[in-house]
């Protein structure tokens, strides 16, 4: 029997779909397209992000969850 997931469940095993992304008022009336290169920013995003926590984590280096004005200037 497959368990239904919602998209706050940290157990999804599943990309979200556009028809997931389009529940969202945001996102109701983007095209194929634009929802195509949301959901493909956000796995790029999470694959990072991932990948960051993951080898800090081997080095034992902590992460930093903060960003001081100078950082946040200059992005």
């Amino acid at each position: 029997m497959k368990k239904d997931f919602n998209l706050d469940s940290i157990d999804r095993t599943h990309d979200i779909t556009p028809e997931e992304v389009r529940k969202f008022e945001r996102f109701k009336n983007y095209t194929d397209e634009q929802v195509n290169e949301l959901i493909d920013t956000i796995k790029k995003y999470t694959r990072f992000v991932y990948n960051v926590v993951s080898k800090r984590k081997k080095s034992g280096r902590k992460i930093a969850l903060h960003i001081d004005n100078q950082q946040t200037k200059a992005a």
